[in-house]
C-alpha cells in the first residue's frame, strides 16, 4: 500500500466516525422529544380531569392529593342543599367533673337539614386532646383539664357560618380511695360574707354544700343563684330557723314548704337535703321531710364558730376533720372569712378532697334517702345511720328552741340561729346556733 492511500483510508474512517456521531445525537433527540410529549398528554390529561370532572383519588396510592385536597372533596362531596337555619347546644350542669359522661343536647333547625356535621374546638390549645365526644353527644373531660374554666365550641360544616358554645368548669375527679369531707355552711346567705367565701371556693374549684334559710335566699336570691353556678350544694335550713321539733301541723309543714319553695325560685330546683336548725329532729320531723323529697343531713364537727367568733379557732377545728366527715360552720359572720380563705386551699393541700355532701355519700356508696337522717360517712364501710327517734323529741332538748335573733345586714335582716345549746343525735353536747 503506497503512502498516499493511507491519508485516504484515514478519512474514511473520520467520515464514519463523523456518521455514527450524528446517528447516535439525533436518537437522543428523538427520545427527549418522546419525553416532552408525554408530559404534555400527562399535563393535558390531568388539566381535563380538574376540568370535566373526572373525580380526585383519596387512596393512599395517590401521592398527588393533599391534605387540602381531600377536605375539598369531602365538602363537594357533602349535600348541603338545605343548610342549617338554628344551631343551640346545652347541658344539664356547666360545672362538671373530670371523668364525667355529660349528654350534650343538640338542637338543630330545619328537621330536613342535609348536613348536620359539626367540628368541635376548644379556647385553650393546651388542652385540645383533653375532651372527647361520642357519636352518642356523650362529653368526657380527661385527665389534665381540671381546675379550668373552659369554652367549647361547635361550627356547623354545611356553609351555613353557624356555631355555638359551651363555657364548662372543670372539677378534679373524685377518687373513692383518697380522703374528702363535706364543709357546710348554714343560716346564709350574707352577700357581705358568702360571696368572699365564694371567691376562694370559685378560685380553688372545690365544692362545699350551703343550708340556706328561706327568708334570707328571699333577700340575696342573687347570692343563692351563685351558689349553685359555681357547682355548690344548695340546701334548706328550713324558712326562719325555727326549732321543728317544737312545731306540730300546719306550721311544721309551713316552716319546712317556705324554705324548699324559697330555694326553689333561686336556683330552679328543689333542694334534695334539709340541715334541721340546732340539728333538732324526730319521727315528725322526718316524716313531714319525707313528703318534700329531703333527706335531713346533720353534721360530725361541729367548729363551734358561733361560740369562739375566732378565726383562728375556727381553722383549727376544722383541719381536725378526717375522712368522710361533715363539718359545719356559717357562712354569715365576718369572723369565718378569713378562716375560709385559709382551710379550703389547706385541706387540699394535705390531700382532701373538697366536695358536696351528696358527692361524699356517693363516693362512699351511700344513700341519702327522703325522710332519713344521716351525719357524716363512714370511710371504710357503709352503714345505716338512721333509726327511731330515742324519745318524743328525738334530737331536741327542752329549753331552748328559740327561733333566733336578727343581725343586720346592709338594709335587710340576715336570720342567725340562737347561741343556746340544743343537744343533737350525733352526738354533740353542744349544738350551739346551728
Amino acid at each position: 500500500m503506497s503512502g498516499k492511500d493511507k491519508p485516504r483510508k484515514n478519512s474514511h474512517r473520520e467520515s464514519g466516525r463523523k456518521k455514527a456521531q450524528k446517528s447516535g445525537s439525533g436518537i437522543s433527540q428523538y427520545i427527549m422529544g418522546a419525553v416532552i410529549v408525554a408530559v404534555l398528554v400527562l399535563g393535558i390529561f390531568t388539566m381535563g380531569k380538574k376540568m370535566f370532572g373526572g373525580g380526585s383519588q383519596t387512596s393512599g396510592s395517590d401521592a398527588l392529593v393533599t391534605e387540602a385536597d381531600a377536605k375539598q372533596t369531602t365538602e363537594q362531596k357533602a349535600d348541603n342543599s338545605v343548610p342549617l337555619t338554628k344551631l343551640e347546644i346545652t347541658v344539664p350542669d356547666s360545672n362538671v367533673r373530670v371523668g364525667e359522661q355529660i349528654p350534650l343536647d343538640i338542637k338543630t333547625e330545619p328537621a330536613n337539614a342535609t348536613n348536620t356535621s359539626l367540628t368541635w374546638t376548644i379556647n385553650d390549645d393546651s388542652l385540645a386532646d383533653r375532651f372527647t365526644l361520642s357519636d352518642s353527644g356523650m362529653l368526657t373531660m380527661l385527665d389534665g383539664a381540671e381546675k379550668h374554666t373552659v369554652t367549647l365550641k361547635a361550627e356547623a360544616t354545611d356553609g351555613s357560618g353557624l356555631s355555638a358554645s359551651l363555657d364548662l368548669r372543670v372539677y378534679p375527679k373524685i377518687d373513692p380511695s383518697k380522703p374528702m369531707v363535706a364543709i357546710t355552711f348554714d343560716d346564709g346567705p350574707n352577700p357581705e360574707t358568702t360571696n368572699v367565701m365564694l371567691d376562694a371556693i370559685e378560685e380553688n374549684y372545690a365544692k362545699c354544700t350551703f343550708f340556706v334559710l328561706g327568708q334570707n335566699a328571699e333577700y340575696y336570691p342573687e347570692v343563692v343563684k351563685r351558689e349553685y353556678d359555681l357547682g355548690q350544694q344548695v340546701g334548706t335550713h328550713g324558712y326562719s330557723h325555727q326549732q321543728l321539733t317544737k312545731l306540730q301541723g300546719a306550721a311544721l309543714t309551713q316552716e319546712i314548704e317556705k324554705g324548699v319553695k324559697s330555694v326553689e325560685a333561686a336556683i330552679g330546683t328543689a333542694p334534695v337535703l334539709l340541715r334541721p336548725p340546732y340539728g333538732a329532729y324526730n319521727d315528725t320531723v322526718r316524716a313531714e321531710a319525707k313528703k318534700y323529697g329531703l333527706c335531713c343531713m346533720n353534721w360530725s364537727l361541729d367548729t363551734e364558730d358561733w361560740k369562739t367568733k375566732n378565726a383562728d379557732a375556727t381553722y383549727q377545728m376544722v383541719m381536725k376533720a378526717v375522712d368522710g366527715d361533715v363539718v359545719l360552720l356559717h357562712d354569715i359572720h365576718q369572723y369565718n372569712v378569713d378562716a375560709v380563705k385559709r382551710f379550703i386551699p389547706d385541706l387540699m393541700e394535705q390531700g382532701y378532697q373538697l366536695v358536696t355532701v351528696s358527692e361524699l355519700y356517693a363516693a362512699r356508696g351511700e344513700t341519702l334517702d327522703p325522710g332519713t337522717i344521716h351525719f357524716r360517712t363512714d370511710p371504710t364501710e357503709a352503714k345505716e345511720e338512721t333509726g327511731p327517734a330515742a324519745d318524743a323529741e328525738g334530737a331536741a332538748v327542752d329549753g331552748s328552741g328559740t327561733a333566733g335573733s336578727d343581725a343586720a345586714a346592709g338594709d335587710k335582716a340576715i336570720r342567725t340561729g340562737s347561741d343556746a345549746a340544743v343537744g343533737d343525735r350525733s352526738g354533740e353536747a353542744d349544738g350551739g346556733a346551728q
